[in-house]
């Protein structure tokens, strides 16, 4: 018996960095959306990126989309990078 794994949503994160003096602190990730398709994920991304909040003095906000059993707070999702999720 085979059995296939369906990934029925994909979440957009945030993931918030800031600095404090000269060191780069790590603020954490924010489930933003979950979305049905994987384009429809990147589609709101570039939505959220031209909004320009990503840079916004000393804090900058990097999106990605994963499956929604991908945390990205786990160990094993930060040896991806985001643009492996694309």
């Amino acid at each position: 018996m085979r059995r296939y794994l369906l990934t029925l949503a994909w979440v957009l994160w945030a993931h918030e960095m800031g600095m404090m003096g000269d060191k780069v602190v790590d603020r954490g990730y924010t489930a933003i959306d979950s979305f049905e398709t994987r384009q429809l994920c990147h589609a709101a991304m570039a939505d959220y990126a031209a909004l320009r909040l990503v840079r916004q003095g000393a804090v900058r906000i990097d999106f990605s989309c994963l499956p929604e059993k991908t945390d990205p707070r786990s160990p094993v999702a930060r040896s991806v990078s985001p643009a492996a999720s694309r």
